[in-house]
């Protein structure tokens, strides 16, 4: 058990050592402007493509809820 918490708390640490020197690197950076308009488009761009995802699963299951709604049913013996 405590391996498993060991390993966590380093990937913690290494995760958080990257994010830190990302924020200092655009904190730095001369082209911060331009590195923020670009990360933003790429966010946007995912952010569309999950709520195509979750419209999509919700049209499904919706679909799939009219189907049993309009199925028969049949006495089985």
């Amino acid at each position: 058990m405590k391996k498993n918490v060991d390993s966590k708390l380093l990937l913690g640490l290494i995760i958080g050592g990257a994010v830190g020197a990302a924020v200092g690197y655009l904190a730095a950076t001369d082209k911060k402007e331009q590195i923020l308009d670009d990360l933003n488009e790429v966010v946007g761009k995912v952010k569309d493509g999950f709520n195509s995802a979750i419209s999509k699963y919700k049209e499904s299951r919706s679909s799939h809820a009219e189907d049993i709604e309009n199925a028969e049913i049949t006495e089985v013996k």
